[in-house]
C-alpha cells in the first residue's frame, strides 16, 4: 500500500474522525458482532517463524526502550497485505509485509517524554488558537506510530489526549516539505456553543433533511487555520466550515442511501436543486450528473470539476449532501 494512503487510514481510524462515533451495540447484537469478528480473526491467523519472530521482538524492543513479549501468531491485512502481530497485553504491535517480511510499522502507548518540549509546546499554541478559553492538560501517556518506508527517517505520529480534546503530531511526513504538522479535535457540550452556530445547524438541517437537530455531541477539528465544526444530534451529523459559517456536508443515518440506480440523473436534480440553492447557494443548471456504481451516490460536474455529491433514499429524500468532493464515509456513517 502507498504510504500516503497508509497514513490517511491511519488518521481515519485513530485520529479526529473518531469524535463522534457511536455506541457500542448491546446484547445479542455485540455478541454475535464479536463472534464474527473472532471467526474472521482466525481465518486470518498466520503463524510466525523463530527467525522473523526474533527480528520483529528486536525491533519493538528498540522502539519501546524496554523488553516487550510478542504473541506467536499475526493477523493478516488482505487488503494491505500487512501481517500485524501483537504483544501478549495488546498495547504494542507490529506490522510486517507479508510478501516481503520488511517491517512496515510500530505502534503503542508510551510516555509523553517522547515528544519534545517544543512540540507539546506546538501542540498546545493550536489547540489555544483554536479555542483560548478552554483549559489544555496532557495525558502521560501517548500513542506513537512509526512507519518504516524509510528506517534511516521514519514518518512518525504522535497522537495525545486530555479532558475533552485529542490531537496528533506527524514528524518526517513523505512527500511533504513541512517539517511538522499539527491537528486537534476539541469537544464542546451543547451550553458550550454560540447561539448563531447552533441556528445555522439547525437550519441547515431543517433545509436538507427537513428534520428539526438537537446537538447532543460537538467537535471542532482541524487546525487554527483550517478547522471545522462537526455537530450530531440523533442520527444526523452535519459539518461547518468555522470561520465561514458555510456547510460542507449533512447526513441523515436514519435514512436508508438507494444502492441501485432506481433513481434517475433527471429526478436526483430535480429533488436536490433547490436544497443545492439554499444550502449551498449554487444552480444546478447546466451541471451533468454522474450515477458513481461504487460509492452508491451521484456527482454533480461542471468542467470535469465535482461541485456536489448527493445520495437519496427510496423517497427522494436526502441521505447525504457534501459541497464539493466526496469526503471519507467515515464521517458521515455514526449512529
Amino acid at each position: 500500500m502507498n504510504l500516503r494512503k497508509a497514513i490517511a487510514a491511519t488518521l481515519v481510524v485513530s485520529g479526529m474522525l473518531a469524535a463522534l462515533a457511536g455506541p457500542i451495540p448491546a446484547g445479542a447484537e455485540a455478541a454475535q458482532e464479536k463472534q464474527q469478528e473472532q471467526q474472521q480473526s482466525k481465518s486470518k491467523e498466520v503463524k510466525i517463524d523463530k527467525k522473523l519472530a526474533a527480528e520483529l521482538q528486536k525491533a519493538v524492543k528498540q522502539f519501546a526502550g524496554k523488553e516487550i513479549k510478542l504473541q506467536d501468531v499475526g493477523e493478516l491485512d488482505e487488503m494491505s497485505g500487512w501481517v500485524w502481530v501483537r504483544s501478549e497485553d495488546e498495547t504494542y504491535s507490529v506490522a510486517y509485509i507479508q510478501e516481503t517480511k520488511k517491517i512496515w510499522n510500530i505502534r503503542g502507548k508510551q510516555s509523553i517524554d517522547r515528544i519534545s518540549k517544543k512540540d507539546q509546546d506546538e501542540v498546545l499554541k493550536v489547540l489555544k488558537g483554536m479555542h483560548a478559553k478552554k483549559k489544555y492538560t496532557f495525558n502521560k501517556e501517548v500513542d506513537v506510530s512509526e512507519y518504516y518506508e524509510n528506517p534511516k527517517q521514519p514518518f512518525t505520529q504522535y497522537s495525545l489526549s486530555g479532558k475533552d480534546f485529542s490531537a496528533f503530531v506527524m514528524k518526517n511526513i513523505p512527500g511533504s516539505t513541512e517539517k511538522t504538522r499539527i491537528g486537534a479535535a476539541i469537544e464542546f457540550s451543547k451550553n458550550e456553543l454560540e447561539p448563531k452556530l447552533l441556528k445555522a445547524a439547525a437550519e441547515a438541517v431543517k433545509t436538507a433533511l427537513d428534520r428539526d437537530l438537537d446537538v447532543t455531541k460537538a467537535v471542532l477539528e482541524g487546525s487554527v487555520e483550517n478547522k471545522t465544526w462537526k455537530l450530531k444530534g440523533g442520527k444526523v451529523t452535519l459539518a461547518l466550515d468555522a470561520k465561514t459559517g458555510k456547510v460542507q456536508y449533512v447526513h441523515d443515518g436514519g435514512r436508508k442511501q438507494v444502492l441501485k440506480k432506481d433513481i434517475t440523473e433527471k429526478e436526483v436534480k430535480e429533488a436536490v436543486a433547490p436544497i443545492a440553492k439554499k444550502l449551498f447557494n449554487m444552480d444546478l443548471q447546466g451541471l451533468e450528473v454522474k450515477w458513481d456504481n461504487s460509492a452508491k451516490d451521484f456527482s454533480f460536474i461542471q468542467n470535469k470539476e465535482t461541485k456536489m455529491v448527493a445520495a437519496l433514499d427510496a423517497d427522494k429524500n436526502v441521505v447525504f449532501l457534501m459541497h464539493g468532493e466526496r469526503v471519507y464515509i467515515e464521517e458521515l456513517y455514526t449512529e
